[in-house]
């Protein structure tokens, strides 16, 4: 159980990674510009800077170190069971469930690092259309 919950936190995760973000460039270059605006009206004016507002936390990384440390859980467990002569299908799952996890985390980013290096590769390639 603690193999497929694990793997089932680190795709939940995964899915994650890929939603739409909050706000676009243009808007954050809009609030840039405006909070300049603001505190260069604040300097003229003599008033105190405000107090900087605390970022939301941020839990998914726990969330995933978590998630890996009940893989890891699940893979030793599952090797004490193999270990110790219990039925083996059990013990063979909770292993392949909690290895899975693992893997399933590695090749999620050494897929989103080589989607980065061929974009910047792409990228370079075409630098001399850019100049023209």
């Amino acid at each position: 159980m603690l193999g497929i919950a694990s793997l089932v936190v680190i795709l939940i995760q995964i899915s994650v990674f890929f939603e739409p973000q909050e706000k676009s460039s243009s808007s954050i270059i809009g609030e840039i510009a405006a909070d300049i605006k603001q505190s260069a009206a604040r300097v003229l004016a003599g008033e105190p800077a405000p107090e900087p507002t605390p970022l939301p936390q941020n839990y998914s990384q726990f969330i995933t170190i978590a998630a890996l440390c009940v893989a890891a859980v699940a893979v030793v467990l599952g090797a004490i069971g193999i270990y110790r002569n219990e039925p083996h299908l059990l013990s063979y799952m909770a292993v392949i469930f909690g290895v899975s996890s693992f893997m399933m985390q590695y090749m999620f980013w050494l897929a989103i690092l080589i989607c980065g290096v061929a974009l910047l590769i792409s990228i370079i390639g075409n630098l001399d259309s850019i100049f023209d």
